[in-house]
């Protein structure tokens, strides 16, 4: 079994990875101005099937914060929207996990993230910003966005457990 300093080291290096790609994707320019392919949940998603929903929440949490300080966005519209996301995420990431993991594989509730993200977002960007109904017609274009990053992000996930569990020996996971 793990120690705790070895767990929490682990963890400290997973929210470093988690935030450089954060971080790193908000440098990416895309074609659609609120559009990300969110590749630090894929992080998320690994820290949830290998140390649990309270770490992974933790983690997403933390690179958030982390994040928006680096980015200099912390406190901005787009790091209220971040924020938002990605807790709903992870928390429908881990209810999925909980209530339906042995007929969910990790890309079935990465897609259940993605979506809760994105719909998340919107619904907070409708509440706290716009204030105005018609935003919520991005709702499909958001959804099919999501299942689609959520499949990318998954696929990634699914690797990345799978490579995490077989240094599980040597790392003592």
């Amino acid at each position: 079994m793990i120690d705790r300093t070895g767990k929490l080291s682990r963890l400290a290096v997973l929210l470093a990875l988690a935030t450089a790609i954060h971080s790193l994707e908000s440098l990416i320019p895309f074609t659609v101005g609120w559009f990300r392919f969110g590749f630090a949940n894929i992080i998320g998603l690994a820290t949830l099937y290998i140390f649990g929903f309270k770490d992974a929440a933790l983690l997403t949490i933390g690179r958030i914060l982390l994040g928006g300080l680096i980015s200099g966005q912390f406190g901005s519209p787009g790091f209220l929207l971040a924020s938002a996301g990605g807790i709903g995420s992870i928390i429908v990431m881990g209810g999925a996990y909980w209530l339906a993991g042995r007929y969910l594989s990790e890309i079935g509730v990465s897609v259940l993230g993605a979506v809760s993200h994105n719909m998340v977002q919107l619904w907070v960007a409708y509440l706290m910003l716009v204030k105005n109904e018609s935003i919520l017609l991005l709702a499909p274009i958001m959804i099919i966005a999501a299942i689609g990053t959520g499949i990318i992000n998954g696929l990634a996930g699914k690797i990345l457990i799978k490579r995490m569990k077989l240094l599980a020996p040597k790392l003592q996971i």
